[in-house]
């Protein structure tokens, strides 16, 4: 079984070479039952910031790839690569490493041994442990209980940028996934739910603020609005 860990970076270079060297140690400290590769999923970003990430890529013996693409956007960066990629299961997370390294394993597992087509982490299920601020907690919780509402589904986290899918079941999704950007998350969850696949989430250990100089790139109001009209949307599409 191949597997692909894809990271999206978009003109990360503060923290790049540090996170990268983390998921490169942890994905090569221990035999694994499967073949990997990272790949970092360049979009839209500065020659300055490819090279970066190139540099770090020939700077390994092995396993670790670039794949480059001319415009910005989460979503259309997994897409691009998810569409090219030759792997049995596709894995996206973010760079900043919110979420701990150490799920990883509960990520994949499930899909290893076929008990899901879909997994994706939680920071909303009992057993997560989350840090972040009382404001971003309060608007999350405030949109899960809108997208339930609209969306019908009962999963506790839509957006958590930490997901794994069976490469055969993103093929039949994939037509259907049209967001470029952050909502991607959305829409693969709720077409993944509609079309009967196996939807598997896990609790996280996700931590907001472990770089103070990093400011995020999600702006609560506008975003918020955006999320509402993004899931009336949603549900009229679907």
């Amino acid at each position: 079984m191949k597997i692909d860990f894809c990271v999206p970076v978009f003109n990360e270079g503060e923290i790049f070479d540090a996170n990268a060297e983390r998921i490169w140690q942890f994905l090569s400290g221990e035999q694994r039952d499967y073949e990997w590769r990272l790949v970092f999923i360049v979009n839209g970003s500065t020659p300055s910031f490819e090279k970066q990430v190139n540099s770090f890529v020939s700077s390994k013996p092995t396993g670790v790839f670039s794949h480059i693409i001319a415009e910005s956007g989460k979503g259309r960066a997994i897409k691009a690569y998810f569409n090219a990629s030759s792997a049995d299961v596709l894995v996206y997370m973010d760079i900043d490493l919110a979420v701990d390294l150490g799920a990883l394993s509960r990520l994949v597992g499930p899909i290893i041994n076929l008990e899901a087509d879909l997994v994706f982490g939680s920071r909303m299920l009992p057993s997560s442990s989350i840090k972040r601020s009382w404001l971003r907690e309060t608007s999350s919780r405030a949109y899960l209980e809108y997208s339930r509402l609209i969306l019908k589904h009962q999963y506790s986290d839509l957006q958590c940028g930490f997901k794994a899918i069976k490469a055969s079941a993103w093929q039949q999704l994939a037509p259907n996934i049209k967001n470029d950007n952050w909502f991607f998350d959305t829409e693969l969850i709720y077409f993944a739910q509609k079309q009967g696949f196996r939807l598997k989430e896990i609790p996280v250990n996700w931590s907001e603020n472990r770089y103070s100089d990093r400011h995020s790139k999600i702006n609560i109001l506008s975003d918020g609005w955006r999320f509402l009209v993004e899931t009336l949307a949603l549900r009229r599409r679907g």
